[in-house]
């Protein structure tokens, strides 16, 4: 073989792997991008559609027994489907409609669990209607009458009004001091002006609106040193005191 066809010979083999190495390449990026894409199908349905990730456990914080059984009726949250396929607004929604909670947040807990943690209306007294019997109706610090589950706490309050009465006497209960708040038995108001305290040893106290809350506690202290039936310290500049004939 002469030298000019040996050199031809390797100029087409070279021209051969030169030709090949382009095609492997290719082939090599294909498969990957099907592996890609194999290995994203698999997360879809693994995430979408198994039952590997599916909802298994509804768990509530922030109340227990009655309540929490109330809650999880109330956001029916599906047992069984995938935990990505779980539309968290509408169980927060229908937990929210429930009277007494203030808050609530429904939360994805990987990666079976669904977790809906609920702040429930602490109540600061209790309803009572226009006779002046007791209600089921409580109301919280923000005035938000609702009907609480389960039994009221013992000690509470009464508050007889409503509209602006009731707005009124609330925001008095709020701001009485700590020392005077778990003596009054009872408040009523029909204007944010005139608002009434009863005390457990009987006395009645006009207080007026919830201004001034501080002053009139501190008169109203002075007063009782002299007993009397009545104590008017709505205008804590000018007190005055009744006794009953």
């Amino acid at each position: 073989m002469t030298a000019p066809t040996m050199a031809a010979e390797r100029s087409r083999e070279a021209d051969g792997l030169s030709d090949r190495r382009p095609r492997r390449r290719r082939r090599v990026r294909i498969a990957l991008v099907i592996l890609v894409l194999l290995l994203g199908a698999a997360g879809v349905w693994l995430v979408w559609f198994s039952s590997v990730l599916a909802v298994k456990d509804v768990r509530v914080v922030g109340v227990d027994g009655t309540r929490a059984e109330a809650v999880l009726s109330a956001a029916a949250v599906p047992v069984g489907v995938p935990l990505a396929r779980i539309d968290a607004d509408t169980p927060q929604r229908s937990v929210l409609a429930l009277p007494w909670v203030q808050s609530v947040e429904v939360r994805r807990g990987w990666p079976t669990e669904v977790v809906i943690a609920v702040t429930a209306r602490v109540p600061i007294a209790s309803i009572t209607r226009g006779d002046g019997a007791a209600d089921r109706s409580a109301v919280d610090a923000q005035g938000v009458v609702f009907t609480p589950v389960g039994a009221l706490p013992k000690g509470l309050p009464t508050v007889s009004g409503d509209g602006v009465g009731l707005t009124a006497a609330m925001a008095v209960l709020a701001e009485l001091p700590a020392d005077l708040a778990p003596r009054v038995v009872s408040l009523s108001a029909t204007t944010r002006d005139n608002v009434d305290l009863t005390l457990r040893s009987g006395v009645l106290v006009h207080w007026g609106s919830a201004e001034q809350a501080d002053a009139k506690a501190q008169v109203l202290r002075a007063l009782m040193r002299h007993k009397a039936d009545v104590y008017d310290v709505s205008a804590p500049e000018l007190p005055t005191t009744f006794r009953a004939r």
